[in-house]
């Protein structure tokens, strides 16, 4: 296979033996298989939680016994008590998944999912080696792209979720503060939800669209967005 179509079978199952075989065979691309492939199982992991032994039966023998309390009362607050703690620990866990791997059930906006996967990733900004722009195409080459420059510094480049998708994030620091980018490829639909520009109290958002990715620019209130925005779709090709 060519490189091309060795990087895209690479994105889809880091674990092809085929994909493997090759990378064996051409050492430089071998550090590029073993990260997908911590990636890749980093995600299984993260989704991959033990229930407690016995939890589903204690569960139903407390449901019953509280049937047969006569006082409505002393059942809703004696069940309060008992579920508190497994109700806890399951909205935490649910506001993490929603927020960092994409989410379950009710659909999160494009841009509340940004700002979520900048905060939850804010040590990044912080960061100020410079990451080689080689280094930055080396990985989005696996998306089937490349960048002919970027409008700052990068200092940040891996892999990420996006929403359920893999996608590339990138932290670059210019003179307005540090500017994150995600590339999201096409194809995700939950990453098109018609809202372009978004914020808070801190950082707004843009979200340029075409037929190969999304690319959404999150950065500092106050910086010239839509500038850097297009500095960044214009330098992006597509192999």
């Amino acid at each position: 296979m060519d490189e091309l179509e060795f990087r895209r079978r690479l994105v889809a199952d880091p674990h092809d033996e085929e994909v493997k075989k090759q990378a064996k065979q051409q050492p430089e691309l071998q550090a590029l298989v073993e990260e997908m492939q911590a990636f890749d199982d980093f995600l299984g992991k993260s989704l991959d939680i033990d229930v407690p032994e016995g939890l589903a039966d204690k569960i139903i023998a407390k449901q019953k016994e509280l049937e047969t309390e006569e006082h409505k009362v002393v059942k809703m607050s004696w069940f309060r008590r008992a579920t508190a703690p497994f109700a806890i620990a399951a909205s935490v866990f649910f506001a993490a998944v929603v927020f960092y791997f994409g989410g379950f059930g009710h659909p999160v906006d494009t841009g509340e999912h940004a700002l979520a996967h900048v905060y939850y990733e804010e040590n990044a900004l912080q960061k100020q080696e410079t990451v080689s722009l080689q280094t930055v195409n080396e990985k989005l080459a696996m998306f089937g792209g490349k960048f002919d420059n970027l409008p700052g510094k990068v200092v940040y480049a891996t892999f990420c979720n996006f929403k359920g998708q893999k996608s590339l994030h990138l932290v670059m620091q210019s003179e307005f503060g540090p500017l994150t980018v995600f590339v999201v490829p096409a194809g995700q639909q939950s990453t098109i939800d018609g809202k372009d520009s978004f914020g808070d109290s801190r950082f707004e958002g843009l979200i340029a669209h075409d037929g190969k990715a999304n690319t959404i620019l999150v950065a500092n209130r106050g910086t010239p967005i839509e500038t850097f925005q297009s500095e960044v779709t214009s330098s992006l090709r597509w192999l």
